[in-house]
């Protein structure tokens, strides 16, 4: 079964990412899989523990939201990691059919386009890598998505 990754790291455009993923893999009959990756290294046990149970109670609320908000109801999985985002992101592509990530606009000075999650997955990945635009609506979410 084809698999869909999505990089959620609680923001609106991770956000975008994954209601785009939706319809998409629904067509598709892929699976879809969500990922958001924390760092809790040099935290003690209980800012590890709280850093790591806000990462999951965001993660499931994007989810929720998203397939609430959404009339294509693929399969989901969605898993917190700990670790970089580049690295946990670029190892996803090994697996997956798609990875889709959110732009950050203006968050990277190389390229203005682009965050450097987004770039490192599109240079050092092993699959197509979608980045979701800001401020664009897209069709695809309004719309009927025809499979291939």
């Amino acid at each position: 079964m084809a698999l869909v990754v999505v990089g959620v790291d609680g923001s609106e455009q991770s956000r975008r990412a994954l209601d785009w993923a939706l319809p998409y893999a629904a067509a598709r009959g892929a699976t879809v899989q969500a990922i958001m990756t924390v760092n809790t290294k040099d935290l003690d046990e209980a800012e590890r523990a709280t850093r790591w149970a806000d990462a999951e109670r965001t993660l499931v609320a994007m989810v929720a939201d998203s397939l609430e908000a959404s009339r294509h109801r693929p399969v989901v999985s969605y898993e917190v990691v700990e670790g970089d985002p580049i690295v946990t992101l670029v190892d996803a592509t090994r697996g997956a059919d798609l990875v889709v990530l959110g732009s950050h606009g203006m968050s990277s000075i190389s390229n203005p386009a682009l965050g450097s999650v987004s770039l490192a997955c599109i240079r050092m990945g092993s699959c197509p890598v979608l980045v979701i635009p800001w401020g664009r609506p897209d069709p695809l979410l309004h719309g009927e998505v025809a499979p291939r």
